[in-house]
């Protein structure tokens, strides 16, 4: 096999282990390893060529590799636990930060006003996006948002009053930044992470897309 670029030993371990932590229960470090390498040496070509010395690009292109390498070791953790658990992948559910955005100025409504999921789920339109429906909840509307109060009630107090700033009092960016004393682009950057953070909470972005 031709040489792989030397930076490539150094993603693998950091990768391998960001996946471990979160399948520790259903894959063996090992075996992520292996399949790393794997993925390695099918695109080495590739990579190597990604990897020509550009100090203006090259963090980016280590990100990216890295990043690459992650999304398929998911996957390949994803169906071990599937396979281990007694499920078929297909029957995951994902939400994509469109749709939550969509959907939290209702489940917030209903922390703040202490009021049942269902009176929100009455309150949304029929046009309202939601997920495509998956046998483990049956694609229900009432699932998603349960799913979405939880992930909400798990995040930091700070991140929760960002995204009730921003989703349920509709606070423009600037309001925001007022209210905090920063800079617009800090607000933008923080009320993206929490609802990053939030998303993450309830399985994160699909790898499978």
């Amino acid at each position: 096999m031709t040489e792989v670029h030397p930076v490539v030993h150094e993603l693998i371990p950091s990768v391998v282990y960001s996946i471990f932590r979160r399948y520790k229960n259903f894959t063996e470090k090992d075996d992520l390893s292996q399949e790393a390498w794997s993925w390695v040496s099918s695109r080495v070509d590739k990579i190597n060529k990604d990897l020509i010395p550009d100090e203006e690009e090259q963090s980016y292109k280590e990100k990216r590799i890295a990043w690459q390498m992650k999304r398929h070791l998911e996957r390949y953790a994803r169906k071990e636990k599937a396979r281990k658990s007694g499920y078929n992948t297909q029957d995951e559910a994902f939400y994509d930060t469109i749709t939550i955005a969509q959907l939290l100025p209702y489940v917030i409504a209903s922390i703040v006003n202490d009021t049942a999921l269902e009176q929100a789920q009455n309150l949304i339109n029929d046009g309202t996006p939601r997920k495509p429906s998956a046998p483990a909840e049956g694609g229900n509307l009432l699932a998603i948002l349960i799913d979405i109060k939880k992930a909400y009630l798990m995040i930091e107090k700070p991140e929760q009053d960002i995204l009730r700033l921003r989703y349920h009092e509709r606070f423009t960016l600037k309001q925001i930044s007022q209210h905090f004393q920063c800079a617009i682009s800090t607000a933008e950057r923080r009320s993206t992470s929490a609802l990053r953070k939030l998303q993450t909470h309830i399985g994160g972005q699909s790898p499978w897309q």
